[in-house]
Protein backbone atom coordinates (compact mmCIF):
# COMPACT_ATOMS: atom_id res chain seq x y z
CA UNK A 1 0.00 0.00 0.00
CA UNK A 2 1.44 3.59 -0.96
CA UNK A 3 0.57 6.12 1.35
CA UNK A 4 1.19 9.92 0.62
CA UNK A 5 3.40 11.09 3.97
CA UNK A 6 1.84 13.95 5.34
CA UNK A 7 3.69 16.21 8.29
CA UNK A 8 1.79 17.31 11.34
CA UNK A 9 2.52 20.94 12.76
CA UNK A 10 4.36 20.25 15.63
CA UNK A 11 2.02 22.13 18.08
CA UNK A 12 -0.47 19.49 17.16
CA UNK A 13 -2.42 18.51 20.60
CA UNK A 14 0.62 20.09 22.54
CA UNK A 15 -0.53 21.08 26.03
CA UNK A 16 -1.53 24.68 26.33
CA UNK A 17 0.58 27.43 28.30
CA UNK A 18 -1.37 28.73 31.00
CA UNK A 19 -1.38 32.72 31.23
CA UNK A 20 -4.17 34.39 33.46
CA UNK A 21 -3.17 36.83 35.41
CA UNK A 22 0.73 37.25 34.57
CA UNK A 23 2.41 39.67 32.95
CA UNK A 24 3.97 39.22 29.52
CA UNK A 25 7.63 40.51 31.10
CA UNK A 26 7.21 37.27 33.28
CA UNK A 27 7.12 34.28 30.85
CA UNK A 28 10.02 32.32 30.69
CA UNK A 29 12.00 31.70 27.93
CA UNK A 30 10.99 28.71 27.18
CA UNK A 31 6.95 29.53 27.66
CA UNK A 32 7.97 32.03 24.95
CA UNK A 33 8.75 29.57 23.11
CA UNK A 34 5.65 27.18 23.54
CA UNK A 35 2.96 29.79 22.69
CA UNK A 36 3.61 28.16 18.87
CA UNK A 37 6.14 25.31 18.78
CA UNK A 38 6.44 24.85 15.26
CA UNK A 39 6.30 28.46 13.71
CA UNK A 40 9.26 29.36 16.30
CA UNK A 41 11.20 26.09 15.86
CA UNK A 42 11.66 27.17 12.31
CA UNK A 43 12.62 30.86 13.44
CA UNK A 44 15.12 29.34 15.68
CA UNK A 45 16.69 27.56 12.74
CA UNK A 46 16.75 30.60 10.31
CA UNK A 47 18.37 32.36 13.35
CA UNK A 48 21.26 29.73 13.74
CA UNK A 49 21.29 29.40 10.23
CA UNK A 50 21.75 33.45 9.91
CA UNK A 51 24.52 33.29 12.82
CA UNK A 52 26.86 30.74 11.29
CA UNK A 53 26.45 31.82 7.70
CA UNK A 54 26.87 35.74 9.03
CA UNK A 55 23.58 36.44 5.76
CA UNK A 56 20.47 36.46 5.93
CA UNK A 57 20.77 35.41 1.87
CA UNK A 58 23.02 32.73 2.87
CA UNK A 59 20.76 31.08 5.63
CA UNK A 60 17.55 31.08 3.15
CA UNK A 61 19.65 29.46 0.39
CA UNK A 62 20.70 26.55 2.96
CA UNK A 63 16.97 26.27 4.11
CA UNK A 64 15.68 26.26 1.16
CA UNK A 65 13.25 29.59 0.88
CA UNK A 66 12.87 33.50 0.37
CA UNK A 67 15.58 35.94 1.83
CA UNK A 68 12.22 38.18 2.80
CA UNK A 69 10.85 34.78 4.36
CA UNK A 70 14.02 34.82 7.11
CA UNK A 71 14.12 38.51 7.65
CA UNK A 72 11.01 38.65 8.57
CA UNK A 73 10.29 35.10 10.77
CA UNK A 74 13.83 36.48 12.34
CA UNK A 75 12.34 39.89 12.71
CA UNK A 76 9.04 37.74 14.75
CA UNK A 77 11.33 36.16 16.92
CA UNK A 78 13.44 38.92 18.63
CA UNK A 79 9.89 40.66 19.31
CA UNK A 80 8.25 37.20 20.93
CA UNK A 81 11.82 37.31 22.90
CA UNK A 82 11.85 40.80 23.16
CA UNK A 83 15.25 41.44 22.13
CA UNK A 84 17.08 42.00 18.95
CA UNK A 85 19.36 39.25 18.31
CA UNK A 86 21.06 40.61 15.29
CA UNK A 87 22.70 43.77 14.74
CA UNK A 88 21.61 44.98 11.13
CA UNK A 89 23.49 47.55 8.33
CA UNK A 90 26.97 46.47 8.34
CA UNK A 91 29.00 45.10 6.04
CA UNK A 92 28.72 41.51 7.85
CA UNK A 93 25.51 40.14 9.71
CA UNK A 94 26.90 40.20 13.55
CA UNK A 95 24.91 39.26 16.38
CA UNK A 96 24.03 41.61 19.23
CA UNK A 97 24.97 41.18 23.05
CA UNK A 98 21.96 39.36 23.61
CA UNK A 99 22.28 37.49 20.35
CA UNK A 100 25.50 36.00 21.54
CA UNK A 101 24.57 35.10 25.03
CA UNK A 102 21.05 33.80 23.20
CA UNK A 103 22.38 31.85 20.04
CA UNK A 104 24.47 28.85 21.83
CA UNK A 105 20.75 28.34 23.79
CA UNK A 106 18.99 28.02 20.39
CA UNK A 107 21.91 25.67 19.21
CA UNK A 108 21.12 23.44 22.65
CA UNK A 109 16.93 23.67 21.61
CA UNK A 110 17.60 22.74 17.87
CA UNK A 111 19.80 20.11 19.05
CA UNK A 112 17.43 18.87 21.59
CA UNK A 113 14.75 18.57 19.04
CA UNK A 114 16.51 16.84 16.38
CA UNK A 115 17.94 14.47 18.77
CA UNK A 116 14.30 13.98 20.05
CA UNK A 117 12.64 13.53 16.54
CA UNK A 118 15.51 11.02 15.56
CA UNK A 119 14.92 9.23 18.70
CA UNK A 120 11.38 8.57 18.02
CA UNK A 121 11.53 8.42 14.38
CA UNK A 122 14.15 5.22 14.89
CA UNK A 123 11.79 3.73 17.67
CA UNK A 124 8.62 4.21 14.76
CA UNK A 125 10.53 2.61 12.18
CA UNK A 126 11.42 -0.51 14.14
CA UNK A 127 7.86 -0.85 15.36
CA UNK A 128 6.18 -0.80 11.82
CA UNK A 129 7.68 -2.26 8.53
CA UNK A 130 7.42 0.89 6.66
CA UNK A 131 10.49 2.65 4.32
CA UNK A 132 9.62 6.50 4.22
CA UNK A 133 11.29 7.47 0.88
CA UNK A 134 11.91 10.98 0.15
CA UNK A 135 12.42 12.93 -3.73
CA UNK A 136 12.99 15.99 -4.85
CA UNK A 137 10.98 17.14 -7.91
CA UNK A 138 14.00 16.26 -10.40
CA UNK A 139 13.59 12.71 -9.79
CA UNK A 140 9.58 13.18 -10.17
CA UNK A 141 6.88 11.74 -8.52
CA UNK A 142 5.62 9.18 -11.30
CA UNK A 143 9.06 8.18 -11.85
CA UNK A 144 10.08 7.23 -8.45
CA UNK A 145 6.83 5.28 -7.78
CA UNK A 146 7.68 3.21 -11.18
CA UNK A 147 10.83 2.15 -10.19
CA UNK A 148 9.64 1.15 -7.29
CA UNK A 149 6.21 -0.49 -8.41
CA UNK A 150 8.09 -4.04 -8.31
CA UNK A 151 9.42 -3.86 -4.72
CA UNK A 152 5.67 -3.16 -3.47
CA UNK A 153 4.05 -6.11 -4.90
CA UNK A 154 7.06 -8.68 -3.65
CA UNK A 155 6.67 -6.83 -0.47
CA UNK A 156 3.13 -6.34 0.65
CA UNK A 157 3.39 -6.12 4.20
CA UNK A 158 5.58 -3.24 3.99
CA UNK A 159 3.80 0.61 3.81
CA UNK A 160 5.71 3.04 1.75
CA UNK A 161 5.49 6.35 2.10
CA UNK A 162 6.37 9.32 -0.38
CA UNK A 163 7.64 13.02 0.45
CA UNK A 164 8.91 15.54 -2.13
CA UNK A 165 10.89 18.39 -1.39
CA UNK A 166 13.51 20.15 -2.38
CA UNK A 167 17.40 18.94 -1.36
CA UNK A 168 18.19 20.87 1.91
CA UNK A 169 14.38 20.21 3.56
CA UNK A 170 15.27 16.13 2.58
CA UNK A 171 18.90 16.20 3.72
CA UNK A 172 17.57 17.85 6.86
CA UNK A 173 14.92 15.40 7.56
CA UNK A 174 16.92 12.61 7.14
CA UNK A 175 19.43 13.86 9.25
CA UNK A 176 16.77 13.33 12.30
CA UNK A 177 15.49 10.23 11.27
CA UNK A 178 12.65 11.40 9.43
CA UNK A 179 13.09 9.99 6.55
CA UNK A 180 14.80 6.52 5.32
CA UNK A 181 15.65 6.70 2.16
CA UNK A 182 16.04 10.16 -0.12
CA UNK A 183 16.46 10.43 -4.51
CA UNK A 184 17.66 13.43 -6.54
CA UNK A 185 21.08 15.09 -6.82
CA UNK A 186 22.93 17.43 -5.48
CA UNK A 187 23.01 15.98 -2.01
CA UNK A 188 25.98 16.55 0.05
CA UNK A 189 28.79 13.74 0.60
CA UNK A 190 29.10 12.84 4.47
CA UNK A 191 30.92 10.13 6.25
CA UNK A 192 27.63 9.39 7.79
CA UNK A 193 25.64 8.98 4.76
CA UNK A 194 25.82 6.07 1.97
CA UNK A 195 24.75 6.39 -1.34
CA UNK A 196 24.01 4.63 -4.42
CA UNK A 197 23.67 6.28 -8.51
CA UNK A 198 20.53 4.89 -9.97
CA UNK A 199 20.35 6.58 -13.13
CA UNK A 200 21.92 8.86 -15.64
CA UNK A 201 19.31 11.61 -17.04
CA UNK A 202 20.44 13.10 -20.36
CA UNK A 203 20.34 16.96 -20.30
CA UNK A 204 18.13 18.58 -23.34
CA UNK A 205 18.73 22.62 -24.16
CA UNK A 206 15.04 23.89 -25.43
CA UNK A 207 15.83 26.62 -27.99
CA UNK A 208 12.73 28.54 -29.20
CA UNK A 209 12.59 27.54 -33.27
CA UNK A 210 14.93 25.43 -33.58
CA UNK A 211 14.00 22.26 -35.20
CA UNK A 212 15.70 19.42 -34.00
CA UNK A 213 16.01 15.95 -35.30
CA UNK A 214 17.29 12.55 -34.32
CA UNK A 215 20.81 13.46 -35.16
CA UNK A 216 21.24 17.40 -34.13
CA UNK A 217 23.37 18.13 -30.60
CA UNK A 218 24.73 21.18 -29.13
CA UNK A 219 28.03 21.99 -27.50
CA UNK A 220 28.02 23.68 -23.71
CA UNK A 221 30.08 26.29 -25.96
CA UNK A 222 27.39 26.89 -28.31
CA UNK A 223 24.61 27.21 -25.29
CA UNK A 224 26.72 29.44 -23.18
CA UNK A 225 26.01 31.99 -25.82
CA UNK A 226 22.61 32.12 -25.21
CA UNK A 227 21.24 33.48 -22.38
CA UNK A 228 20.12 31.29 -20.12
CA UNK A 229 17.02 30.56 -17.58
CA UNK A 230 16.90 28.74 -14.54
CA UNK A 231 14.70 27.26 -12.17
CA UNK A 232 14.87 27.92 -7.65
CA UNK A 233 17.80 25.74 -6.86
CA UNK A 234 15.31 23.78 -5.20
CA UNK A 235 16.16 20.93 -6.22
CA UNK A 236 19.44 20.76 -7.73
CA UNK A 237 19.07 21.23 -11.39
CA UNK A 238 20.28 25.20 -11.22
CA UNK A 239 23.51 24.58 -9.67
CA UNK A 240 24.58 21.52 -11.78
CA UNK A 241 24.11 23.41 -14.44
CA UNK A 242 26.07 25.98 -13.29
CA UNK A 243 28.66 23.59 -12.35
CA UNK A 244 28.72 22.13 -16.28
CA UNK A 245 29.56 25.31 -17.50
CA UNK A 246 31.99 26.58 -14.24
CA UNK A 247 34.18 23.33 -15.04
CA UNK A 248 34.24 24.20 -18.74
CA UNK A 249 35.58 27.66 -17.80
CA UNK A 250 32.50 29.06 -19.65
CA UNK A 251 30.57 32.44 -18.77
CA UNK A 252 26.70 32.30 -18.26
CA UNK A 253 24.72 34.91 -19.45
CA UNK A 254 21.91 34.17 -16.85
CA UNK A 255 18.40 35.29 -17.18
CA UNK A 256 17.30 37.33 -13.98
CA UNK A 257 14.35 35.50 -13.42
CA UNK A 258 14.21 32.58 -11.98
CA UNK A 259 11.05 29.47 -12.77
CA UNK A 260 9.77 27.34 -10.22
CA UNK A 261 8.99 24.41 -12.57
CA UNK A 262 10.59 22.82 -15.81
CA UNK A 263 7.32 23.48 -17.34
CA UNK A 264 7.47 27.36 -16.49
CA UNK A 265 11.05 26.98 -18.13
CA UNK A 266 9.47 26.11 -21.27
CA UNK A 267 7.11 28.40 -21.49
CA UNK A 268 9.79 31.00 -20.83
CA UNK A 269 11.38 29.52 -23.64
CA UNK A 270 8.47 29.75 -26.08
CA UNK A 271 7.90 33.40 -25.26
CA UNK A 272 11.68 34.12 -25.97
CA UNK A 273 13.16 34.98 -22.69
CA UNK A 274 15.99 32.58 -23.49
CA UNK A 275 17.37 29.04 -23.63
CA UNK A 276 17.00 26.37 -20.92
CA UNK A 277 18.76 23.21 -20.13
CA UNK A 278 16.20 20.77 -18.89
CA UNK A 279 16.58 16.68 -18.03
CA UNK A 280 14.83 14.90 -20.94
CA UNK A 281 12.59 12.91 -18.78
CA UNK A 282 10.85 16.94 -17.91
CA UNK A 283 10.97 17.95 -21.37
CA UNK A 284 7.02 18.98 -22.78
CA UNK A 285 8.09 19.35 -26.74
CA UNK A 286 10.82 17.36 -27.65
CA UNK A 287 10.68 19.14 -31.22
CA UNK A 288 13.10 22.44 -29.91
CA UNK A 289 14.86 19.88 -27.61
CA UNK A 290 19.04 19.02 -28.82
CA UNK A 291 21.11 16.97 -26.27
CA UNK A 292 23.81 18.93 -24.85
CA UNK A 293 26.88 17.38 -25.28
CA UNK A 294 30.79 18.21 -23.95
CA UNK A 295 34.01 19.00 -26.26
CA UNK A 296 34.21 15.71 -27.10
CA UNK A 297 30.46 15.61 -28.47
CA UNK A 298 30.02 12.55 -25.56
CA UNK A 299 26.34 13.54 -24.13
CA UNK A 300 26.14 14.96 -20.58
CA UNK A 301 24.11 13.72 -17.74
CA UNK A 302 22.65 14.29 -14.41
CA UNK A 303 22.94 11.55 -11.84
CA UNK A 304 20.32 10.57 -9.70
CA UNK A 305 21.23 9.08 -6.79
CA UNK A 306 19.88 7.68 -3.75
CA UNK A 307 21.21 8.50 -0.22
CA UNK A 308 20.49 6.84 3.35
CA UNK A 309 22.12 6.74 6.84
CA UNK A 310 24.67 3.95 7.55
CA UNK A 311 22.05 1.81 10.27
CA UNK A 312 19.13 1.87 7.71
CA UNK A 313 19.93 -1.67 7.07
CA UNK A 314 19.44 -3.09 10.73
CA UNK A 315 16.00 -3.98 9.68
CA UNK A 316 14.62 -6.99 7.65
CA UNK A 317 12.85 -5.01 5.20
CA UNK A 318 14.98 -2.26 4.66
CA UNK A 319 18.06 -4.61 3.78
CA UNK A 320 15.35 -5.99 1.31
CA UNK A 321 14.94 -2.59 0.35
CA UNK A 322 18.38 -2.12 -0.04
CA UNK A 323 19.13 -4.80 -1.88
CA UNK A 324 16.16 -4.31 -4.34
CA UNK A 325 17.79 -0.59 -5.24
CA UNK A 326 21.63 -2.12 -5.76
CA UNK A 327 20.25 -4.74 -7.91
CA UNK A 328 16.78 -4.19 -9.73
CA UNK A 329 16.36 -0.45 -9.76
CA UNK A 330 19.23 0.50 -11.95
CA UNK A 331 18.19 -1.90 -14.70
CA UNK A 332 14.43 -0.60 -14.88
CA UNK A 333 15.92 3.28 -15.12
CA UNK A 334 18.49 1.95 -17.65
CA UNK A 335 14.78 0.89 -19.91
CA UNK A 336 13.30 3.59 -19.01
CA UNK A 337 15.95 6.08 -20.07
CA UNK A 338 15.64 4.12 -23.85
Amino acid sequence: MVVPLRWLPAHAGAPKVKTEGRKDNAYTFYERIGKNCMYSLTSLRYAEAAARLKSFSAAARECGVSQPTVSSSIAELETELGTPLFVRGGRQLELSIPGTRLLPKIAQVLGAVEALESETRDLASTARSELRIGFTPLAGAGRVALLLEPFRRQHADVRLLFFESGVVDLERRLDAGQLDVIVGSGFRRLRTRKRLKLMQEPLMVCSKGVESNAMATIGLEATSQHRLLFTEDLCGLASATRTLFENAQLKVDAYPGRAMSYGALEDWVELGLGTAVIPKHHVRNRAQARPLVGADGAPLFLEMEAVWKSPLAASEHAAAFLTFLHRVVPKLASGMAQ
